[in-house]
């Protein structure tokens, strides 16, 4: 009762952009009710945690998206592909689209960019929008899945973490309030694990492929998950992706589409990527490196390909760089050295959140069903601090960038080192 009180309250703050104070409020009370709500009801049975997840995100339903934008973006690929044309070879301010929807065009932002959606996230898109005309339908599609990851959960017996999902404000304010879509990918990756665990190996692989052509984050956890799945669940899943990416490349446009410009140009609300910045500002190498690249070229006679790579010597390049470096050679021990499967994808995905230049709240929708599986102090604290982010956008009193960014990390990265040390002193005394 208390925590349908507390969603229907976000009801009653419409607009949050103007009145975040309100809305932070509200997601506090509602993350320590979670937490008690699980420890209260560990013990509960699984129907009544699904009742209860489906009535907060029936709720939410009825509340505007107004603190993110991107399901107008899901609607116009939509209705850009119901109208006959790829949404991966047109921006939305492609003059082939002029007459594509004008009205929906304008409520999406980064009109410049192709999508970066893969093939089942725009299956879902115009499935659950009638063909980009229903975004309620289109948000309970995504909440229905959602309510399946509480059940996923308690499947595997892990009732403390099902009941915390259930009434977590996190996955209820961004899938069911905010419309994302991440909810359909994290389903379809803990069903995929679900099959591992009973052995049915080629049928997980086809779930791992459709959870990563539904937002590729999943991707970071191909190692582990290929280890315990072998040879069935890789060529599966390689089928399936290979199938789904040749059909939605008719016409020469691959579903790759603006992931080029995500992958160069997105930064926010990260604490690692600014000061990797920093260190190549201050080390000087992306002008070193252009120094030795022009002495290379004019050995080589100055080849007409030399000039496509001048444009990726400058600081933030180098860092992105760095950073993926790094989260290659940390995804390649979790992936080799973590026998446990699911703690093997959790640390995955955990790493990919760590090293990436963008933070977006909802991005902690991947990580909290196996943080709330393992209690693990570190990624539940982070889900229940990541809306501070959205002081970064909308310029609240109190919440300056540098203290957003501390009370948001500064205890996470506390709790991560005691998480880490832990896990170290276990593995040494085995």
């Amino acid at each position: 009762m208390a925590a349908e009180t507390l969603y229907v309250g976000f009801l009653e703050v419409p607009g949050a952009r103007t009145r975040l104070p309100a809305y932070l409020a509200l997601h506090a009370a509602a993350g320590i009710l979670s937490i008690l709500a699980a420890a209260i009801l560990s013990g509960s049975r699984p129907g009544f945690l699904i009742l209860a997840a489906a009535v907060f995100r029936a709720t939410l339903l009825f509340r505007s998206p107004d603190l993110s934008d991107d399901i107008q973006r899901y609607l116009w690929d939509a209705r850009v592909a119901s109208a006959g044309f790829s949404p991966w070879a047109y921006a939305p301010d492609d003059p082939a689209l002029a007459d594509v929807a004008p009205s929906l065009r304008a409520r999406v932002a980064h009109r410049d960019v192709r999508s970066v959606y893969p093939p089942v996230a725009q299956a879902a898109f115009r499935v659950g929008s009638f063909g980009g005309r229903r975004p309620r339908a289109l948000k309970a599609l995504f909440a229905v899945c959602d309510v399946a990851i509480v059940w996923l959960l308690a499947r595997q017996r892990s009732v403390f973490a099902a009941a915390l999902y259930a009434f977590h404000p996190l996955p209820v304010l961004e899938v069911a309030g905010q419309g994302h879509l991440d909810a359909l990918g994290v389903a379809l990756l803990l069903a995929a694990l679900a099959l591992l665990g009973s052995g049915r190996r080629a049928a997980a692989g086809v779930g791992f492929a459709l959870s990563v052509l539904t937002k590729y984050m999943p991707l970071a956890a191909l190692l582990p998950m290929a280890r315990r799945g072998g040879s069935r669940f890789v060529l599966a899943g390689a089928a399936v992706v290979s199938a789904l990416w040749l059909a939605s490349a008719r016409g020469g446009v691959t579903p790759a589409g603006g992931l080029p410009d995500y992958a160069t140009r997105w930064s926010f609300n990260s604490a690692v990527y600014p000061a990797a910045v920093g260190v190549m500002r201050a080390s000087s190498v992306p002008a070193r490196a252009k120094a030795l690249f022009l002495d290379l070229k004019r050995r080589l006679g100055h080849p007409a390909w030399t000039e496509s790579v001048f444009p990726y010597f400058y600081d933030a390049f180098f860092a992105r760089a760095a950073l993926g470096v790094m989260l290659a050679l940390v995804l390649l021990a979790v992936g080799l050295r973590v026998a446990e499967t699911r703690a093997a994808v959790f640390g995955s995905l955990a790493a990919v959140l760590v090293f990436s230049p963008t933070v977006q709240p909802w991005y902690l929708l991947w990580t909290l069903p196996f943080a709330a599986e393992r209690r693990e102090p570190a990624f539940l604290y982070l889900s229940l601090a990541v809306p501070l982010s959205y002081a970064l956008l909308y310029p609240t009193r109190g919440l300056t960038p540098p203290r957003v960014l501390a009370l948001e990390y500064a205890p996470f990265a506390a709790l991560l080192a005691v998480t880490l040390f832990r896990a170290g002193r276990r593995a040494r005394a085995s």
